[in-house]
């Protein structure tokens, strides 16, 4: 850590009031306090996001900045870590992450413009012709100076994120095009498994004091659920821990989902850790499982350290999901975990790293065919996003979205699967990306056929 971030200290002339901030820290390999900050960066505020987003490291000028206003209590749903001696360590959770986030200005529309741009050519040289995304409300206006312009042509389903599940102040004005979709609400109702913020009905098993932190109940969950289903919006729900997951199927359940799944389009994102006796109530009620697999090759390392071997049985249980009923949709969670779909449908075929480790794959029993996982990651998806008329499979009538691959992933071994390449990703008719072998290889890309 010291290293990376002396590099970036380097030849710079810092401005006292601008922010540095970061991402990518991995709790699971190493730890940091304002302390390890400060000694590289005492007069910038720092503040640093953990790879799951879930956490953040900051500095003394930070943390001072924001206790100056708001004082050292912790928001609801968040928590303000303490060393020893009962002071703020400088490692945030949750709510206290986002807290201090807000203190960080909103870039400039133009920077959001072009941040857009250079992530839409990134999916579509990784075959990717579709997107969700979940927005913080103050960057929405950025999104839609994008949309309005002629270098959009990713397809966009939107969900506003909401901070508090007030609904009257998340409401919006929905909007729908063949390019653009923003009918959706996100919330998070735990944290994430890295950052033992995962909401669990039994204690960590490394940490047994600890059982996560669930930032709402049932009662107010299906109220916000309801109200957002009566203006026509769609409700996806972050949940990594059992708990978490069994608020989300019992707020969907109150808020009357069951028997109007596919008007409704209720889903919960990740679904990591599962009750046995929650999987079948996704088909029951009507919810898309919306998972990542390769959040399960990310994660499999520390599992069974962190829940204990009994929890992993129905963990990234997606064979489960599937023989249950389950809609399942797949994605990345991208910038959180690698966006190609190679390695996600690779990762959901043989639960192995790319190294091919663990042998036969862990937990083999919730491995996937690459059919199914196919689907998931293409009419599933679109089912998800309420495209599925229009998009997520190839047919008459239906948007000319497709991608073509260097070798037919149904009938390879799969662990050719990580050697495929993309060769062309075509969005409405046109060709945004094509892979050309030049001299040494390498990618353009080309904006239509000639």
């Amino acid at each position: 850590f010291s290293e990376r971030f002396s590099e970036y200290l380097q030849g710079r002339e810092l401005n006292p009031e601008q922010w540095i901030e970061g991402k990518g820290l991995d709790e699971t390999k190493i730890r940091i306090t304002r302390e390890d900050i400060d000694e590289l960066c005492p007069d910038c505020p720092v503040f640093i996001w953990s790879h799951d987003l879930h956490s953040a490291f900051v500095n003394s000028e930070a943390l001072e900045r924001y206790t100056f206003q708001f004082g050292i209590e912790d928001p609801a749903g968040g928590r303000f870590e303490r060393d020893e001696d009962n002071r703020l360590s400088g490692v945030l959770r949750e709510n206290a992450a986002y807290a201090v986030h807000k203190l960080i200005p909103v870039p400039a529309e133009e920077e959001i413009y072009s941040a857009l741009e250079r992530g839409q050519e990134y999916a579509f040289s990784m075959g990717i012709t579709a997107a969700s995304a979940s927005v913080r409300s103050d960057y929405l206006d950025g999104y839609a100076e994008f949309v309005g312009t002629e270098k959009h042509k990713i397809r966009l389903n939107i969900w506003k994120v909401s901070e508090s599940f007030n609904y009257e102040q998340d409401r919006f004005l929905k909007k729908h095009s063949e390019r653009f979709r923003l009918e959706t609400l996100k919330g998070f109702v735990d944290g994430a498994l890295g950052s033992r913020s995962a909401a669990f009905d039994k204690p960590y098993e490394d940490d047994p004091e600890n059982r996560g932190i669930a930032l709402v109940q049932e009662g107010p969950l299906a109220r916000y659920v309801r109200a957002a289903n009566v203006d026509g919006m769609q409700v996806a729900l972050h949940a990594i821990g059992d708990r978490a997951n069994a608020i989300c199927l019992d707020a969907f359940e109150m808020a009357g989902c069951s028997g109007r799944g596919a008007e409704y389009r209720p889903r919960i994102e990740h679904c990591q850790v599962l009750r046995e006796r929650d999987i079948g109530r996704f088909a029951e009620l009507g919810v898309i499982a919306s998972m990542q697999p390769i959040h399960c090759i990310a994660d499999m390392p520390f599992t069974e350290k962190r829940i204990g071997r009994e929890r992993c049985r129905f963990s990234y249980a997606w064979k489960s999901l599937q023989q249950a009923g389950a809609r399942l949709a797949f994605g990345s969670d991208w910038p959180v975990e690698n966006i190609d779909p190679l390695l996600g449908i690779h990762a959901a075929v043989t639960r192995q790293h790319p190294s091919g480790w663990p042998q036969g794959g862990w937990q083999a029993q919730e491995c996937l065919t690459v059919e199914a996982a196919l689907q998931a990651y293409t009419s599933g998806s679109a089912y998800a996003a309420r495209w599925e008329q229009e998009g997520g499979t190839v047919a008459k009538g239906k948007w000319a979205d497709f991608t073509i691959l260097s070798k037919n992933i149904l009938e390879s071994p799969a662990k050719e699967i990580l050697d495929t390449k993309v060769e062309m990703t075509v969005v409405g008719g046109e060709v945004v990306y094509e892979r050309t072998r030049a001299e040494g290889g390498g990618m353009k890309e080309k904006s239509d056929i000639s």
